[in-house]
């Protein structure tokens, strides 16, 4: 997972909220959320965070990808009845994957709380990746979320064998400039590549990576290296 800067509530939502509040015993929900109005919703969603599923990072919203809106509050919490203001929230709403199904994310997940929460960076402190592509978290109620609540180690999916991938091309990339330029022994300039790398996946604004959260952790980790040898 990465952060998630949220931004401006979209005009289309603004629009049909008004119409739904003027509409004669239309109820004030998500429910009431329909048609061409949700899909702009959902595409802004998708747009404002790259085009990757909010959990799992996958890509969501092109190329067949499919994508839902999902709450960060569930709508029904232990069954209750919806807040209405909370699921039309903007803020409340983020873009997911079709949850391979139901094995993880939104659909593993139903309206299970969660601490963690890309849109508060805080919550997102403590999670760190396995070599084998595993996430995890020292947090034990983050550490929930991911191995239970989302299903985001689960076996029945590629998703540890994609993470798992993505660091090691990074690793290999890294590993190969090194060799190309000459600079096996020259730790300035290794981490100035390092730096180069970071800076570029942190940059990253319209189309990020797939599982850039994991690329990140790499990258991070290797620049880190050369602060403490």
């Amino acid at each position: 997972m990465i952060p998630i800067v949220k931004g401006h509530e979209p005009s289309v939502l603004t629009e049909a909220k008004r119409i739904i509040r003027s509409t004669p015993d239309a109820t004030f929900s998500y429910e009431s959320l329909r048609g061409e109005s949700k899909r702009k919703v959902l595409e802004a969603l998708v747009v404002e965070q790259g085009h990757l599923c909010v959990y799992c990072m996958c890509r969501i919203g092109t190329d067949g990808h499919s994508a839902t809106i999902e709450h960060l509050i569930p709508q029904h919490p232990d069954g209750s009845a919806a807040d209405g203001e909370l699921s039309l929230s903007y803020r409340n709403m983020v873009a997911v994957c079709d949850g391979r199904d139901g094995e993880t994310c939104d659909k593993r997940r139903g309206n299970a709380p969660l601490t963690v929460d890309p849109t508060k960076s805080h919550t997102l402190e403590t999670i760190y990746y396995h070599r084998d592509g595993r996430i995890d978290a020292t947090d034990e109620s983050v550490q929930h979320d991911i191995q239970t609540t989302l299903g985001l180690n689960n076996s029945r999916t590629n998703l540890c064998a994609n993470r798992f991938e993505s660091m090691r091309a990074i690793e290999k990339v890294v590993s190969s400039t090194f060799r190309r330029r000459g600079i096996e022994n020259n730790r300035s300039a290794k981490k100035t590549i390092c730096l180069k790398i970071l800076n570029q996946f942190e940059s990253q604004t319209d189309m990020k990576d797939e599982y850039l959260g994991a690329k990140l952790f790499v990258a991070r980790k290797l620049v880190s290296k050369f602060d403490s040898d």
